[in-house]
This record gives structure tokens, sequence and C-alpha cells, in this order.
């Protein structure tokens, strides 16, 4: 992941969680801590795995056609 997409994408969670209701935050904040990271890490990589879930399967992969572009 590029340093650009991981600062805009940790910018995104932070809006995002700060969106949340309390008691949504308050879910994310005992996972956070019982994974020992921070509220805004957990958010980020939720959005990572709906991302690469919401990728079809059969879509090419950016640099990895034929082309290499």
């Amino acid at each position: 992941m590029s340093q650009h997409h991981k600062h805009a994408s940790v910018a995104v969670a932070q809006t995002l969680f700060d969106g949340m209701p309390p008691a949504e935050q308050a879910q994310v904040r005992a996972e956070a801590e019982a994974k020992g990271v921070s509220p805004i890490e957990i958010v980020r990589l939720s959005l990572d795995i709906l991302i690469a879930e919401s990728r079809p399967a059969s879509a090419p992969v950016r640099g990895t056609g034929p082309t290499g572009a």
C-alpha cells in the first residue's frame, strides 16, 4: 500500500469513527483495546477488508495485466 493511500485511509477512518454513534464508538474502542491498537486502526482495517471484498474476482489488479499497466 502506498504511503499516500495509507494516510488517506486513516483520514477516512477518522471521519467515519467521528460520525459513529457513541455506542458503536465504544464497541470499536473495546475491540481496539483488546487488540492493542487504536480505534482508528480498527476502522481502517475494516475499510481495507470491505474494499478488498468488493473488488470483483475477475477484475485484473493494476500492474498485473499483460502490458503491466
